[in-house]
């Protein structure tokens, strides 16, 4: 993202311009002001229908991986986004959304933590397991913000196709001009309660380093079910800074075995 200009030291002047700004354009631009920091600070759910219409394909089905439609998950958790010296702290709504569509022989995986911060990875199947090809991530502020498009340059394996406690491996590889070097680990076998039914999963940690204009890290705990293709449970920790910054923890749970569509 693009960085302010800087604006250096006025130098005082002997001579002084007086200008007349009338009162209700002083309320006007105050009230502004307020109502975008008031929305700069806000996170909107939203719904399973909305997000099936937005990133999904309603009544798809995919050859490879878990069921299409929107999964829906119970959230907990905050981020803060920064532009420059500006940083806007807002809490998650209490769902998020998943939202799976058919992509070729693989697949979209469509993270809508709120409105205003989605994160969609297109994923590969091949024998070896699942790759992550691409990525579309969008973040917004009061309305304003951008979309990153990216192509993940060699693809990392997110998941071999057989998994077993105790494996590792390494993701090494480029999104644009930013680097990310990642060991990824399967730590152990766990059940975890999915609406009344008890999923069992195995516990993956993925640590990783960023570096490029945006640098930091991103440390993400999946419990991942391989019964339904997904996370029953993914925590997120996210610290990047640097052209603009990005600091999220969020705790999902699913709160359903099957998805809308």
């Amino acid at each position: 993202m693009a960085r302010l200009p800087y604006i250096g030291p006025v130098s005082r002047a002997r001579t002084h311009f007086a200008v007349w700004i009338p009162a209700a354009v002083i309320v006007v631009l105050v009230g502004a002001g307020v109502w975008f920091w008031m929305r700069a600070g806000e996170s909107t759910q939203i719904s399973a229908g909305s997000a099936l219409a937005e990133y999904g394909t309603p009544g798809g089905r995919t050859v490879e991986g878990p069921r299409a439609g929107a999964w829906t998950y119970t959230a907990h958790g905050s981020e803060t986004v920064g532009l420059g010296p500006v940083h806007v702290a807002r809490d998650l709504p209490a769902e998020a959304r998943i939202v799976v569509r058919p992509a070729g022989l693989g697949f979209w995986r469509t993270l809508a933590l709120s409105e205003e911060h989605v994160e969609g990875t297109r994923f590969g199947v091949s024998g070896a397991g699942t790759r992550a090809v691409a990525r579309s991530t969008t973040v917004t502020v009061g309305g304003l913000g951008r979309t990153d498009d990216v192509n993940l340059v060699p693809p990392p394996l997110i998941y071999p196709r057989t998994l077993k406690v105790g494996a590792q491996w390494r993701q090494s590889y480029a999104l644009r001009d930013m680097t990310v070097d990642a060991l990824v680990r399967v730590t152990g076998r766990a059940v975890v309660p999915v609406a009344g039914q008890d999923v069992p999963v195995f516990v993956i940690r993925t640590n990783g380093v960023v570096t490029g204009p945006i640098a930091g890290r991103r440390d993400d705990t999946e419990w991942y079910a391989p019964l339904l293709g997904m996370p029953a449970r993914l925590v997120l920790n996210m610290d990047l800074s640097g052209d603009a910054s990005l600091r999220v923890a969020a705790d999902l749970r699913l709160a359903s075995t099957a998805p809308v569509n």
